[in-house]
Protein backbone atom coordinates (compact mmCIF):
# COMPACT_ATOMS: atom_id res chain seq x y z
CA UNK A 1 0.00 0.00 0.00
CA UNK A 2 1.14 3.54 -0.69
CA UNK A 3 0.31 7.04 0.53
CA UNK A 4 1.57 10.35 -0.81
CA UNK A 5 0.90 13.82 0.58
CA UNK A 6 1.56 17.31 -0.67
CA UNK A 7 0.67 20.58 1.07
CA UNK A 8 -2.97 21.66 0.95
CA UNK A 9 -4.38 24.94 2.18
CA UNK A 10 -2.29 27.37 4.21
CA UNK A 11 -4.22 26.39 7.33
CA UNK A 12 -3.60 22.70 6.60
CA UNK A 13 0.16 22.54 5.88
CA UNK A 14 0.28 18.74 6.14
CA UNK A 15 -2.67 18.00 3.87
CA UNK A 16 -3.83 14.44 4.53
CA UNK A 17 -0.58 13.40 6.25
CA UNK A 18 -2.16 12.81 9.68
CA UNK A 19 -4.74 10.49 8.11
CA UNK A 20 -2.05 8.80 6.02
CA UNK A 21 0.01 8.15 9.14
CA UNK A 22 -3.02 6.72 10.93
CA UNK A 23 -3.80 4.44 8.00
CA UNK A 24 -0.20 3.25 7.67
CA UNK A 25 0.72 3.12 11.37
CA UNK A 26 -1.25 4.50 14.34
CA UNK A 27 -2.81 7.87 15.15
CA UNK A 28 -0.04 10.49 15.27
CA UNK A 29 0.01 14.28 15.22
CA UNK A 30 2.38 15.96 12.75
CA UNK A 31 3.90 19.28 13.78
CA UNK A 32 5.86 21.89 11.89
CA UNK A 33 9.53 22.58 12.52
CA UNK A 34 9.83 25.06 9.61
CA UNK A 35 7.63 27.07 7.26
CA UNK A 36 8.76 25.20 4.17
CA UNK A 37 6.15 23.30 2.08
CA UNK A 38 5.62 19.74 3.25
CA UNK A 39 5.79 16.58 1.18
CA UNK A 40 5.74 12.96 2.34
CA UNK A 41 5.28 9.42 1.07
CA UNK A 42 4.81 5.99 2.65
CA UNK A 43 5.10 2.54 1.09
CA UNK A 44 4.01 -0.39 3.28
CA UNK A 45 4.13 -4.17 2.94
CA UNK A 46 2.86 -6.93 5.18
CA UNK A 47 5.49 -9.42 6.30
CA UNK A 48 3.61 -11.35 8.96
CA UNK A 49 4.00 -11.05 11.89
CA UNK A 50 5.19 -7.49 11.17
CA UNK A 51 4.69 -4.65 8.72
CA UNK A 52 7.55 -2.99 6.87
CA UNK A 53 7.35 0.59 5.60
CA UNK A 54 9.53 3.06 3.79
CA UNK A 55 8.87 6.64 4.89
CA UNK A 56 10.33 9.68 3.13
CA UNK A 57 9.33 13.25 3.94
CA UNK A 58 10.48 16.79 4.39
CA UNK A 59 11.34 17.99 7.88
CA UNK A 60 8.67 17.72 10.58
CA UNK A 61 7.88 16.15 13.96
CA UNK A 62 5.29 13.51 14.79
CA UNK A 63 3.88 13.09 18.30
CA UNK A 64 2.01 10.21 19.88
CA UNK A 65 -0.29 11.75 22.49
CA UNK A 66 -2.04 10.26 25.52
CA UNK A 67 -5.36 11.06 23.84
CA UNK A 68 -4.35 8.89 20.87
CA UNK A 69 -3.48 6.00 23.17
CA UNK A 70 -6.62 6.14 25.29
CA UNK A 71 -8.81 5.29 22.31
CA UNK A 72 -6.46 2.75 20.77
CA UNK A 73 -6.03 -1.01 21.02
CA UNK A 74 -2.70 -0.96 19.20
CA UNK A 75 0.15 -2.82 20.86
CA UNK A 76 2.96 -2.06 18.46
CA UNK A 77 6.54 -0.93 18.61
CA UNK A 78 8.12 1.02 15.81
CA UNK A 79 11.73 0.13 15.17
CA UNK A 80 12.98 2.81 12.81
CA UNK A 81 16.11 2.32 10.72
CA UNK A 82 17.39 5.72 9.61
CA UNK A 83 18.43 5.77 5.95
CA UNK A 84 18.87 9.49 5.27
CA UNK A 85 18.86 12.57 7.51
CA UNK A 86 18.97 12.69 11.31
CA UNK A 87 16.11 11.59 13.55
CA UNK A 88 15.58 12.24 17.25
CA UNK A 89 13.26 9.93 19.21
CA UNK A 90 12.08 10.88 22.70
CA UNK A 91 10.07 8.64 25.01
CA UNK A 92 9.76 8.83 28.79
CA UNK A 93 13.12 10.26 29.93
CA UNK A 94 15.05 8.63 27.11
CA UNK A 95 16.31 10.29 23.91
CA UNK A 96 18.26 8.92 20.97
CA UNK A 97 19.51 10.79 17.91
CA UNK A 98 19.94 8.52 14.90
CA UNK A 99 22.36 8.94 12.03
CA UNK A 100 21.93 6.85 8.87
CA UNK A 101 22.28 3.20 9.81
CA UNK A 102 21.07 3.59 13.42
CA UNK A 103 17.94 2.11 15.01
CA UNK A 104 15.45 3.81 17.33
CA UNK A 105 12.51 2.29 19.19
CA UNK A 106 9.12 3.94 19.81
CA UNK A 107 6.55 2.09 21.91
CA UNK A 108 3.05 3.09 20.75
CA UNK A 109 1.52 2.21 24.13
CA UNK A 110 3.17 5.32 25.63
CA UNK A 111 3.55 8.92 24.39
CA UNK A 112 6.57 9.69 22.23
CA UNK A 113 7.99 12.27 19.84
CA UNK A 114 10.00 11.66 16.67
CA UNK A 115 11.64 14.76 15.20
CA UNK A 116 13.39 15.08 11.85
CA UNK A 117 14.81 18.57 11.34
CA UNK A 118 15.84 17.83 7.74
CA UNK A 119 14.35 15.85 4.89
CA UNK A 120 14.70 12.18 5.73
CA UNK A 121 14.12 8.59 4.74
CA UNK A 122 13.72 5.60 7.04
CA UNK A 123 12.50 2.02 7.17
CA UNK A 124 9.90 1.40 9.86
CA UNK A 125 9.38 -2.10 11.23
CA UNK A 126 6.05 -2.26 13.09
CA UNK A 127 6.42 -5.19 15.49
CA UNK A 128 3.89 -6.45 18.07
CA UNK A 129 5.28 -5.46 21.46
CA UNK A 130 4.89 -8.96 22.89
CA UNK A 131 7.37 -10.33 20.35
CA UNK A 132 10.26 -8.22 21.64
CA UNK A 133 12.22 -8.89 24.85
CA UNK A 134 11.38 -6.49 27.65
CA UNK A 135 15.05 -5.59 28.05
CA UNK A 136 14.98 -3.99 24.62
CA UNK A 137 12.95 -1.08 26.02
CA UNK A 138 15.39 -0.28 28.82
CA UNK A 139 16.98 2.89 27.45
CA UNK A 140 18.33 1.26 24.27
CA UNK A 141 21.22 2.97 22.48
CA UNK A 142 21.16 1.24 19.11
CA UNK A 143 23.95 3.10 17.32
CA UNK A 144 24.57 0.47 14.66
CA UNK A 145 26.51 2.89 12.46
CA UNK A 146 29.39 3.13 14.94
CA UNK A 147 30.76 -0.42 14.70
CA UNK A 148 31.57 -2.75 11.83
CA UNK A 149 29.33 -5.53 13.06
CA UNK A 150 26.56 -2.98 13.74
CA UNK A 151 26.82 -1.66 10.19
CA UNK A 152 26.57 -5.22 8.90
CA UNK A 153 23.38 -5.71 10.91
CA UNK A 154 22.00 -2.41 9.61
CA UNK A 155 22.63 -3.46 5.99
CA UNK A 156 20.99 -6.81 6.65
CA UNK A 157 17.83 -5.18 8.02
CA UNK A 158 17.73 -2.71 5.13
CA UNK A 159 18.12 -5.55 2.66
CA UNK A 160 15.24 -7.44 4.22
CA UNK A 161 13.06 -4.32 4.13
CA UNK A 162 13.79 -3.90 0.43
CA UNK A 163 12.84 -7.53 -0.22
CA UNK A 164 9.50 -7.13 1.55
CA UNK A 165 8.62 -3.87 -0.20
CA UNK A 166 9.51 -5.34 -3.60
CA UNK A 167 7.41 -8.47 -2.96
CA UNK A 168 4.04 -7.01 -3.90
CA UNK A 169 2.38 -10.45 -3.92
CA UNK A 170 2.97 -10.98 -0.22
CA UNK A 171 4.55 -14.38 -0.77
CA UNK A 172 5.99 -16.81 1.75
CA UNK A 173 9.32 -15.03 1.28
CA UNK A 174 8.02 -11.92 3.04
CA UNK A 175 6.56 -13.98 5.89
CA UNK A 176 9.89 -15.73 6.45
CA UNK A 177 11.74 -12.43 6.28
CA UNK A 178 9.36 -10.83 8.79
CA UNK A 179 10.05 -13.48 11.42
CA UNK A 180 13.77 -13.19 10.82
CA UNK A 181 13.70 -9.38 11.14
CA UNK A 182 12.15 -9.72 14.60
CA UNK A 183 14.95 -12.06 15.62
CA UNK A 184 17.59 -9.66 14.32
CA UNK A 185 16.06 -6.68 16.14
CA UNK A 186 15.68 -8.62 19.39
CA UNK A 187 19.39 -9.41 19.42
CA UNK A 188 20.65 -6.00 18.26
CA UNK A 189 21.85 -4.98 21.76
CA UNK A 190 23.89 -8.19 22.03
CA UNK A 191 25.38 -7.61 18.58
CA UNK A 192 26.48 -4.14 19.66
CA UNK A 193 27.82 -5.29 23.02
CA UNK A 194 31.45 -5.99 23.77
CA UNK A 195 31.36 -9.65 22.84
CA UNK A 196 32.79 -11.93 20.19
CA UNK A 197 30.62 -12.88 17.25
CA UNK A 198 30.54 -16.48 18.49
CA UNK A 199 28.30 -15.35 21.37
CA UNK A 200 25.78 -13.70 19.05
CA UNK A 201 22.59 -15.70 18.47
CA UNK A 202 23.34 -18.15 15.62
CA UNK A 203 20.47 -17.21 13.21
CA UNK A 204 21.37 -13.54 13.58
CA UNK A 205 25.06 -14.00 12.77
CA UNK A 206 24.38 -16.48 9.96
CA UNK A 207 21.90 -14.07 8.39
CA UNK A 208 24.42 -11.24 8.53
CA UNK A 209 27.08 -13.40 6.88
CA UNK A 210 24.73 -14.53 4.12
CA UNK A 211 23.70 -10.94 3.48
CA UNK A 212 27.37 -9.96 3.23
CA UNK A 213 27.86 -12.66 0.60
CA UNK A 214 24.85 -11.36 -1.34
CA UNK A 215 26.31 -7.87 -1.42
CA UNK A 216 30.01 -8.65 -1.91
CA UNK A 217 30.23 -11.87 -3.93
CA UNK A 218 32.40 -10.08 -6.53
CA UNK A 219 35.22 -9.78 -3.98
CA UNK A 220 37.79 -12.41 -5.03
CA UNK A 221 38.95 -12.69 -1.40
CA UNK A 222 35.48 -13.56 -0.11
CA UNK A 223 35.38 -16.88 1.72
CA UNK A 224 35.33 -18.38 5.19
CA UNK A 225 38.55 -16.62 6.20
CA UNK A 226 37.26 -13.20 5.11
CA UNK A 227 33.95 -13.74 6.93
CA UNK A 228 35.80 -14.79 10.08
CA UNK A 229 37.87 -11.60 9.99
CA UNK A 230 34.90 -9.33 9.33
CA UNK A 231 32.64 -10.84 11.98
CA UNK A 232 35.33 -11.45 14.60
CA UNK A 233 35.12 -15.20 14.93
CA UNK A 234 37.15 -18.23 13.95
CA UNK A 235 37.15 -19.68 10.44
CA UNK A 236 36.14 -23.00 11.96
CA UNK A 237 33.08 -21.34 13.50
CA UNK A 238 32.07 -19.92 10.10
CA UNK A 239 32.12 -23.43 8.62
CA UNK A 240 30.05 -24.69 11.57
CA UNK A 241 27.43 -22.02 10.92
CA UNK A 242 27.11 -22.84 7.24
CA UNK A 243 26.93 -26.55 8.02
CA UNK A 244 23.42 -25.70 9.29
CA UNK A 245 22.42 -24.68 5.76
CA UNK A 246 22.24 -26.61 2.51
CA UNK A 247 25.43 -25.04 1.11
CA UNK A 248 28.99 -24.45 2.26
CA UNK A 249 30.50 -20.96 2.28
CA UNK A 250 32.29 -21.52 -1.03
CA UNK A 251 29.20 -23.04 -2.63
CA UNK A 252 27.07 -20.07 -1.64
CA UNK A 253 29.68 -17.56 -2.85
CA UNK A 254 30.10 -19.36 -6.17
CA UNK A 255 26.33 -19.63 -6.60
CA UNK A 256 26.01 -15.84 -6.33
CA UNK A 257 28.91 -15.32 -8.74
CA UNK A 258 27.49 -17.76 -11.31
CA UNK A 259 24.10 -16.03 -11.12
CA UNK A 260 25.76 -12.65 -11.67
CA UNK A 261 27.65 -13.99 -14.69
CA UNK A 262 24.50 -15.50 -16.19
CA UNK A 263 22.74 -12.12 -16.00
CA UNK A 264 25.59 -10.46 -17.87
CA UNK A 265 25.82 -13.20 -20.49
CA UNK A 266 22.17 -12.77 -21.53
CA UNK A 267 22.40 -8.98 -21.61
CA UNK A 268 22.83 -7.77 -25.23
CA UNK A 269 24.46 -4.60 -23.92
CA UNK A 270 27.34 -6.73 -22.59
CA UNK A 271 27.96 -8.62 -25.84
CA UNK A 272 31.34 -6.91 -26.21
CA UNK A 273 32.63 -8.38 -22.93
CA UNK A 274 34.70 -11.55 -23.08
CA UNK A 275 33.85 -14.59 -20.97
CA UNK A 276 37.02 -14.05 -18.95
CA UNK A 277 36.16 -10.40 -18.27
CA UNK A 278 32.72 -11.39 -17.00
CA UNK A 279 34.10 -14.15 -14.79
CA UNK A 280 36.84 -12.00 -13.27
CA UNK A 281 34.42 -9.12 -12.62
CA UNK A 282 32.18 -11.55 -10.71
CA UNK A 283 35.04 -12.56 -8.42
CA UNK A 284 36.47 -15.67 -10.11
CA UNK A 285 40.22 -15.98 -10.47
CA UNK A 286 40.45 -19.18 -12.50
CA UNK A 287 38.59 -19.26 -15.83
CA UNK A 288 38.74 -23.06 -16.05
CA UNK A 289 37.18 -23.36 -12.59
CA UNK A 290 34.50 -20.88 -13.62
CA UNK A 291 33.69 -22.83 -16.82
CA UNK A 292 33.28 -26.08 -14.85
CA UNK A 293 31.02 -24.50 -12.24
CA UNK A 294 28.91 -22.70 -14.83
CA UNK A 295 28.34 -25.84 -16.90
CA UNK A 296 27.46 -27.81 -13.77
CA UNK A 297 24.89 -25.14 -12.87
CA UNK A 298 23.35 -24.43 -16.30
CA UNK A 299 24.14 -27.53 -18.36
CA UNK A 300 25.99 -25.43 -20.92
CA UNK A 301 29.40 -23.84 -21.11
CA UNK A 302 29.31 -20.04 -20.74
CA UNK A 303 29.92 -19.46 -24.44
CA UNK A 304 27.16 -21.90 -25.44
CA UNK A 305 24.83 -20.36 -22.84
CA UNK A 306 25.42 -16.88 -24.27
CA UNK A 307 24.86 -18.08 -27.84
CA UNK A 308 21.63 -19.90 -26.95
CA UNK A 309 20.29 -16.97 -24.91
CA UNK A 310 20.89 -14.42 -27.64
CA UNK A 311 19.79 -16.53 -30.61
CA UNK A 312 17.05 -14.85 -32.70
Amino acid sequence: MEWSTRPGRADQPFGSWADDLAAAFVRLEPRRVAEEPFQGAISRADAAPIQVSLVSATQHTVVRLASHISGSTDDLCFINLQIEGLGRTRQRDHEQTCAPGDLAIADTTEPFEIANCHSFKLFCFAVPRRMLPSGLFDRPQLYLSRTEIGRALSKTLAGYAEICLADHRGSMTSAAVGAHVVDLIAHAPAVLGDMSAERVHVPVLLSMMMDHIERHSEDPELGAAALATKFRCSERYVHRLFARTDRSVNERVNERRIAACARVLVDPKSAYKTIAEIAFAAGFRDISHFNRLFKRSHGLAPREFRRASNAP
